[in-house]
């Protein structure tokens, strides 16, 4: 909790200030989307489009068994591993079998379902289409390497240890802003290494333990994206 103090002082006339007034600015609250995804199954969820009809953004969740047998921490750090690449399967199954990479006629590249809609991991429908459609040409060809370069844009937004520290479950997401940035698009066509890429959230060094602690940690810019 924070404090702002605002001083209020009349003028010239001999009056004496009067006492500060105190406003209370309250500190970041739990980011809601993080709770109501742990009851959502893995795969992709949350398709977002813009006013336009374009996709904006969307989430990957994975859940993956944590194996204590080399001890908490390196389980932990495997699991970490293991759900991130279950993420990208995820993504990669769904784009293959339901989207489209389309350019636009101002070279901007984005993603357009196949048909009139398509779901996602909770049976939800999800349409996108861009109201320049006429505009916009179909990369049949760059298909296999946008959808790779879409992987690279591809940001974590919450890991969590949970239970009884049996489980990791990881929560990524890609959004129109990543999958346009050079670092996405421009490496997978060229077949070069992304410049830079958004860090993935460090773990904090510790003992190793029987069991791994319950924990969470969110990127909270990442959060904002989603917005």
């Amino acid at each position: 909790m924070f404090i702002l103090v605002v001083a209020s002082v009349f003028g010239s006339g001999g009056l004496a200030a009067q006492e500060p007034a105190k406003v209370q600015l309250e500190g970041p609250k739990s980011p809601d989307l993080i709770a109501e995804l742990s009851n959502e199954p893995d795969g992709v969820l949350r398709i977002k489009t813009n006013d336009d009809g374009s996709f904006k953004s969307l989430v990957v969740k994975a859940s993956v068994e944590i194996e204590d047998a080399l001890g908490a921490q390196k389980g932990k750090q495997l699991a970490r591993k293991e759900a991130e690449i279950e993420c990208k399967k995820y993504l990669t199954q769904w784009l293959n079998e339901n989207c489209v990479f389309v350019e636009a006629s101002n070279k901007a590249v984005t993603i357009q379902t196949k048909g009139e809609s398509a779901k996602d991991a909770a049976g939800n429908t999800v349409k996108f289409r861009s109201q320049q459609e006429q505009e916009s040409k179909v990369l049949t060809e760059s298909h296999t390497s946008l959808a790779q370069g879409a992987l690279k844009g591809l940001s974590v937004v919450s890991q969590e240890v949970i239970g009884d520290g049996t489980e990791s479950v990881l929560i990524m997401a890609l959004t129109q802003k990543s999958l346009a940035q050079s670092n996405a698009v421009n490496a997978a066509l060229t077949g070069r290494p992304a410049d830079s890429e958004r860090p993935s959230l460090t773990k904090s060094p510790g003992a190793d333990n029987d069991r791994p602690a319950p924990e969470s940690k969110v990127d909270r810019d990442a959060l904002n994206d989603l917005k």
